[in-house]
């Protein structure tokens, strides 16, 4: 494979210590190298380390596709990590939307690549994404405008697009949203989108229900709604961002929302690259993420009870004394309550 570029030490350096790490991952692992690449019938998701932007590498039953493409000086570090797993080929690009911390090594990457098929918008007409857009052109690969509801298939995976369900003014409101189904797991995937565009993909009757979410816009307050939260209820949460990066990501208002589900939270500005590895009946991680203070409920409509993180009390679902949303925990028995440290209302006596 042809890197098109060389940015110094610093970046062969990074491409080295990828190589080096994927290469122990998959010693260590015996026969069982899914912490690099997965055995047959896995899906492993690469959330890929790429500082303050998003680039996550999919691959199943022998093909490969990526998520958007981390910034323009990160080409080098993602055409390493594609190398050192003997990629050469993908089968789908999504570029959610066209800013530089998405697309950015995107034409490095298809001038360097065979890639099939390109899912992007159309508003990629000058500067940076106007060079993209030429390069994809020039090496003829085929593109799309998905539409919501639109499907295709990868592996033996499903993708569904949802969003952007209308045109938006804002380009991060505008990112392609997608749901990749293995099995009976599912990721969720939502560029840069804010909570507009999450309500709007609720009111369109969109299915949001996933168990794994990349978070919206570098885990910004003004992404995750809880609306959009409790639609999509993920038990896992990944979050792409830079170590003490300018825009504070991930805010804290989108790590209390996180925590609020029960969800597990992990971070590539504290944890490198992250590894989901789906067997389509469970995850498994290549590290262990941040667990919530209180238990996550897999089908919260059906709770039986619900707690009072802040008294620690739980009620019934009748309870006239309920707490607000941000202050519960919600639980299917009363053992479970108990277990997690509750005790039951004075006022209801569930």
């Amino acid at each position: 494979m042809r890197i098109a570029r060389t940015k110094g030490l610093k970046k062969i350096f990074s491409i080295c210590l990828i190589m080096l790490v994927v290469s122990i991952l998959t010693a260590c692992s015996g026969e069982d190298n899914s912490a690099a690449l997965p055995a047959e019938g896995e899906l492993a998701v690469h959330f890929i380390d790429v500082g303050q932007a998003d680039c996550t590498l999919l691959i199943s039953e022998g093909e490969a596709m990526l998520i958007d493409a981390g910034n323009q000086p990160d080409d080098d570090l993602i055409l390493g990590y594609l190398d050192s797993l003997g990629i050469d080929h993908l089968k789908y690009i999504v570029f959610t939307h066209p800013h530089e911390d998405h697309i950015g090594s995107g034409e490095s990457i298809v001038s360097n690549i065979d890639v099939d098929k390109i899912f992007m918008l159309d508003e990629y007409d000058e500067g940076l994404e106007g060079y993209l857009k030429e390069e994809i052109e020039y090496q003829g690969i085929e593109t799309e405008a998905p539409y919501p509801g639109d499907k295709a298939a990868f592996g033996e995976c499903r993708i569904d697009f949802l969003g952007p369900v209308y045109e938006y003014s804002d380009a991060n409101d505008d990112s392609i949203c997608l749901k990749v189904t293995h099995g009976d797991n599912s990721l969720l995937f939502t560029g840069d989108a804010g909570t507009g565009p999450e309500r709007d993909m609720i009111e369109a009757g969109m299915d949001l229900e996933a168990d794994l979410l990349k978070a919206g816009h570098h885990g910004s307050s003004t992404s995750n709604s809880y609306y959009f939260l409790r639609e999509s209820n993920p038990k896992y949460v990944v979050i792409s961002c830079e170590k003490d990066n300018m825009y504070g990501h991930p805010h804290e208002e989108a790590l209390s929302r996180f925590n609020d589900l029960g969800a597990e939270v992990f971070r590539t500005d504290t944890q490198g690259t992250i590894i989901a590895v789906s067997d389509g009946k469970e995850f498994t991680f290549n590290t262990e993420g941040k667990k919530a203070d209180r238990p996550y409920t897999e089908n919260y409509e059906d709770a039986k009870f619900i707690g009072n993180v802040n008294s620690k009390k739980y009620h019934s679902i009748e309870c006239g004394g309920l707490p607000k949303e941000d202050n519960r925990a919600y639980f299917m028995t009363e053992e479970a309550a108990q277990k997690a440290g509750y005790e039951p209302c004075g006022n209801c006596r569930p």
